[in-house]
């Protein structure tokens, strides 16, 4: 499997029927985002974020998939959307234990407003879905945001 193709498939603009004839280096460090992606604060951010840009993401989802293949519903576009980028957050929060004293910190240092929000439409998200081991991660976590002095 080639990544350059993969991403460039993306790319409409290129001469080369979509084909991205450069080569990236993906080992070497300089090319390493410089945000810790392991950090908790990394984790929390990117659940809330995820979270709240789904309505921009979800459009993007329509319009590419809509344009690229017509005989696809809309409906199963939105719902394939929707369960990659609450799957993907899930993803990020998970990675966060409230039984850990530095995750707690940065918990209290977040948003709080944001996070019930965000942990409020996962919950919603994964009852619809009844997937309740992944609701009851997040309502122990929603607990411990809410008891936060």
């Amino acid at each position: 499997m080639d990544i350059n193709k993969i991403f460039g498939s993306f790319d409409s603009s290129s001469n080369s029927g979509g084909w991205d004839n450069r080569s990236y280096d993906y080992t070497s460090s300089r090319n390493l985002p410089t945000m810790d992606e392991n950090h908790p604060k990394y984790f929390i951010r990117m659940f809330w974020k995820m979270i709240f840009n789904h309505l921009v993401y979800s459009k993007q989802l329509i319009n590419f998939f809509g344009e690229a293949d017509s005989s696809i519903s809309t409906k199963e576009i939105e719902y394939a959307g929707e369960r990659m980028l609450y799957a993907r957050a899930y993803d990020h929060i998970s990675k966060i234990d409230i039984n850990d004293e530095y995750h707690q910190k940065i918990l209290a240092e977040e948003n709080r407003k944001k996070l019930i929000k965000a942990y409020t439409l996962s919950i919603n998200f994964y009852e619809n879905e009844e997937e309740y081991e992944k609701c009851a991660f997040l309502k122990e976590q929603l607990d411990f945001v809410n008891f936060l002095p």
